[in-house]
């Protein structure tokens, strides 16, 4: 099977309005896929009509907790359930109050519901590599232990274990374990280093920034998603780069383009991390246990599975996708 693979329509894609689904759906578009159901709590902006001319893509405004969804998913062969509650999701004042369980496990029983209602044949669906936890081994593979140590994980694992028990002979799914996404439309956590090197302030860091986390970019991650709906029975796979900078290689690649003498400000995790732990206690901390922890230690993958089963692999390194994001930041987000 090739990454080109053009996925069985009617195609229901969760989280249509969203970061990565915009770009799904922009490649789904561009493989020929002519009916397209776009489920989400956001409405569409005026750019997602505009990158639709002939009206392709239908647009169901639904909460996943308990909005009606048989009329999206009704007679949908492929369902991409990209929806879900992360850190940065703004449906709760505070990281504390997210309704991780609700939405990613609760509702993504509620789509595997709908999906075979429906008469889909094919869900991937979308985790994160924080299902994980602590590397026990490095680069992680998909045999490595899952024991997630923060909510996120903790749900988009609960999740991973519906999604599996509903692979029948007739019901094809696959999940997609991405790093940090970012491109062009979403900085995400590193926006705030992005504003400290147009700055020229301090870049502050949880350790010496020499570890390597994965980056990915969003249209690899899309063009794997839709890869992953050609698989037959069961299959979990990473979603990786070709290369992964240590953190300090891509700051400083970014502070070469932006010409930014910003200096990098290594805070040592042994005293950081007991107090920023003491303020996740009471409700305080501005980082969360599964983002604080792994925050100065190395964590990527290995997506050899994904290449051998479905014949895909990434067009962007680590390095490229952060500085892709960089210029559509200086371009249309920067003030």
């Amino acid at each position: 099977m090739s990454q080109s693979a053009v996925p069985e329509g009617p195609v229901v894609v969760t989280g249509g309005t969203g970061f990565l689904g915009g770009v799904v759906i922009e490649q789904l578009l561009a493989l020929g896929v002519k009916d397209i159901r776009s489920v989400d709590l956001a409405k569409p902006a005026s750019s997602d009509f505009a990158n639709d001319p002939r009206g392709q893509v239908r647009y169901f405004t639904r909460d996943l907790r308990s909005g009606a969804l048989d009329d999206a998913f009704a007679g949908a062969r492929t369902v991409l359930h990209l929806a879900a509650c992360q850190y940065h999701t703004p449906v709760a004042p505070s990281t504390y109050e997210l309704p991780f369980f609700e939405i990613n496990v609760d509702g993504t029983r509620r789509v595997l519901e709908a999906a075979k209602k429906g008469g889909a044949a094919h869900l991937v669906f979308v985790s994160t590599n924080m299902v994980y936890g602590l590397p026990k081994a490095l680069p992680l593979t998909e045999k490595h232990p899952r024991d997630p140590f923060g909510p996120y994980g903790q749900s988009k694992l609960e999740a991973e274990t519906l999604v599996e028990a509903a692979q029948s002979d007739t019901f094809d799914c696959a999940v997609v374990r991405p790093g940090l996404i970012v491109g062009p439309g979403r900085t995400g956590v590193v926006e705030k280093v992005f504003g400290w090197i147009k700055r020229g302030r301090p870049i502050t860091m949880i350790g010496n920034a020499n570890n390597r986390y994965e980056v990915m970019h969003v249209s690899d991650v899309a063009s794997l998603v839709i890869a992953a709906a050609s698989h037959r029975g069961y299959a979990a796979y990473n979603c990786a780069s070709v290369s992964v900078p240590t953190m300090r290689e891509w700051i400083e690649a970014v502070k070469k383009v932006a010409d930014s003498r910003a200096p990098i400000i290594g805070v040592p995790g042994f005293a950081v991390k007991p107090v920023l732990a003491l303020l996740e206690r009471v409700r305080l901390a501005p980082l969360r246990k599964d983002q604080f922890l792994i925050a100065d230690i190395d964590y990527y993958m290995d997506a050899s599975l994904a290449q051998k089963d479905l014949g895909w692999t990434p067009k962007f390194t680590g390095l490229e996708a952060v500085l892709d994001t960089y210029r559509w930041y200086t371009e249309r987000r920067a003030p």
